[in-house]
């Protein structure tokens, strides 16, 4: 006699089977999925009772009808798990990966005063160097995001390390500007998929730690900037900026070999149906963490289409797309503006410009580069003050507060002001700007589900990628004309994202990293009563008797 039903979301059939020598009935389930037997219990008429038996009829230690009844799901595991030795070795790999990122971004502003005299370029023309990394990030993040989502993530960020350390070791070599223009955009393609870090990382962290690491992430982005200045100041005056995009390739090659050290996205593997996997891979963050799984068998979620583009507009997450690519495109924008227009500022702080005026050919100095270190200190002030607030204020307010701080700072960028007082404002600024957008970054990893987080994550960063392609007309082509102008340009943008930040739909502070789109997927639903099953069988085997 057998019956269909389902077991924890998978589909399997009961059968009975009765022993012609001593008359036991064992009860056997066969998962479609993996196409293998597990015999659950061996009912003998002697005793009644139920004697746990596992794969194969081998003997488990703890095995009853109630734990029989249980069921988890990778958010279980993961809040099971804990913090420990498991989350550091990824949150430092991630973190890398992160740096790398950051090296590449800021390498763009040191880099510009540089090749403008070397090649007599136009501020045109230095700005299309800024913009065609851009155009490379803006052009991969949504295929990547889609790769993310179908693929893996851990695949996904090994071509993307790969790809920003080789292409920039190769464009140390650039024999012109056109060559140089090529060769940065494919490390812009390959910087694309960075955020897909910061969305691996997100779900192998407990919900309450969550949005307090994902900040502390933030170190190795400030890091990365401040190496990037520091490496700029020691090498550029001495071994010229070949050599200095040669040291700034390094750290993404790194990062590709620290990805062989890590696992694979649980939540992916699961969506994927790769249910073994995800049990081996918890198994072993439990044992690092001395901690252990919860009781019961793994929850499959209701299986769905992965990295579908129409999901960003369903009807939940229709409006919180929108708002995020608005958001995301002017934090691009922002902060990406304030790192330029700085650079602009200060090299007209130094009064001993070398080169043809007509090219405004003036290197910085070492006291411009001492200020912009100052001012990146500014991205490392405000992460104690942003991991508080994030879960006390929540993500909405937090994100709405520090835009209406950032219109303030850089509105007083425009006046005619002392260095030392340049300098304080900086530090406030590139403290803000930083902060918003690592808020950015984990409210957009948090309000997704899994089956599109990454390509979630891919077209909000095109976003941001589009509106840092269009920053460097107004940081360094029309504060040249006038440093106002671009000021009030940038304030306004920020006076919009902190609207747009209060009303954003969803707060998800506190809130379970949701699995599918519907979110249809409820824990109660997918826990049926294996013991009714069991004991209507079990009636029904002994009227046949």
């Amino acid at each position: 006699m057998g019956s269909k039903s389902r077991f924890s979301g998978v589909q399997y059939n009961l059968l009975s089977n009765r022993s012609k020598e001593d008359g036991a009935m064992s009860y056997i389930i066969t998962d479609h999925e993996s196409d293998e037997d597990y015999t659950l219990f061996e009912l003998k008429k002697s005793s009644k009772s139920d004697t746990p038996i596992g794969k194969n009829g081998t003997t488990k230690k703890s095995c009853d009808k109630e734990d029989m009844d249980l069921t988890y799901t990778v958010e279980d595991a993961v809040e099971a798990i804990g913090m420990g030795w498991f989350q550091l070795r990824m949150y430092i790999v991630c973190g890398t990966i992160t740096g790398s990122d950051a090296l590449e971004m800021m390498l763009l502003a040191v880099l510009s005063p540089v090749v403008r005299c070397e090649w007599t370029l136009t501020d045109s023309q230095v700005a299309f160097v800024t913009t065609v990394v851009f155009i490379g990030m803006g052009i991969s993040s949504p295929l990547l995001g889609i790769c993310g989502d179908k693929y893996g993530r851990k695949s996904t960020l090994f071509i993307v390390t790969i790809s920003i350390g080789y292409f920039g070791l190769l464009a140390s070599s650039s024999p012109s500007y056109y060559w140089l223009l090529f060769l940065r955009a494919m490390v812009g393609v390959g910087m694309g998929g960075a955020p897909h870090g910061t969305s691996l990382l997100s779900e192998y962290i407990p919900r309450k730690q969550r949005a307090k690491m994902l900040i502390a992430g933030q170190v190795f982005w400030v890091s990365g900037v401040m190496f990037e200045i520091l490496l700029a100041c020691l090498v550029i005056p001495y071994f010229g900026w070949r050599w200095l995009l040669v040291a700034s390739a390094i750290p993404g090659i790194c990062a590709a070999l620290g990805l062989l050290t890590i696992p694979e996205s649980a939540r992916y593997l699961l969506a994927a149906g790769h249910r073994n996997k995800v049990i081996q891979i918890l198994e072993h963050g439990a044992k690092v963490n001395g901690s252990k799984l919860p009781k019961g068998r793994l929850v499959a979620s209701k299986e769905e289409t992965r990295g579908q583009f129409s999901n960003l507009f369903s009807k939940e997450y229709k409006r919180a797309t929108l708002q995020l690519w608005f958001l995301w495109f002017n934090m691009g924008f922002f902060y990406y503006g304030v790192v330029l227009i700085s650079t602009e500022i200060l090299r007209k702080y130094n009064e001993s410009g070398q080169g043809h005026f007509d090219c405004h050919c003036r290197f910085l100095s070492t006291k411009d580069y001492t200020t912009m270190l100052i001012g990146t200190v500014g991205e490392f002030a405000f992460l104690p003050l942003n991991w508080l607030l994030i879960d006390w204020l929540g993500r909405r307010k937090n994100a709405g507060i520090l835009m209406l701080l950032g219109s303030l700072f850089v509105v007083l960028l425009q006046f005619d002001m002392p260095r030392m007082l340049f300098t304080v404002i900086l530090f406030g600024v590139r403290g803000v700007s930083s902060a918003f957008g690592n808020l950015l970054y984990i409210y957009s990893s948090e309000i997704y589900p899994t089956t599109i987080r990454t390509l979630g994550m891919g077209t909000a960063s095109a976003w941001a990628r589009a509106g840092a392609m269009a920053t460097p007309f107004v940081a360094q082509v029309l504060s040249s004309y006038s440093v106002t102008a671009a000021c009030c340009l940038y304030a306004v943008i920020c006076l919009l994202c902190s609207i747009c930040g209060f009303f954003m739909p969803i707060e998800t502070m506190g809130r379970v990293l949701p699995q599918s789109v519907h979110n249809d997927f409820e824990m109660e639903e997918m826990r049926p009563s294996l013991k009714d099953e069991f004991d209507s069988t079990e009636e029904s085997e002994e009227e046949h008797l």
